[in-house]
């Protein structure tokens, strides 16, 4: 059985949108992650310091060297403290969609 905890740690780019109370907020956040995939899911995994508003994003855009996954974050949560856990169900790129 493979251990899905081994995936190597690679650099990319999180956009991902926040609500706010004067609208929707276009962030992004350079790092270094772990990236594993379920079917239809993908959980990454992101070493401290992350930004703040990260866990409570509702979509989110990842991409990594010449793949980009797009989805809606369903759970975040930290795994001890140096460690931040997005699960996030993949869905297909809208049509005419060009970043955030």
């Amino acid at each position: 059985m493979p251990d899905s905890t081994a995936a190597p740690s690679q650099r990319c780019t999180i956009d991902y949108l926040q609500d706010t109370l004067l609208g929707v907020n276009p962030l992004s956040h350079a790092c270094m992650a772990r990236i594993t995939q379920a079917g239809e899911r993908i959980s990454l995994h992101i070493p401290g310091p992350w930004p703040k508003e990260l866990p409570k994003a509702h979509t989110v855009s990842i991409k990594v060297d010449d793949r980009t996954y797009h989805g809606v974050l369903v759970d975040a949560q930290t795994s001890g403290t140096d460690e931040l856990v997005l699960n996030i169900q993949l869905q297909p790129e809208r049509p005419g969609a060009a970043g955030h």
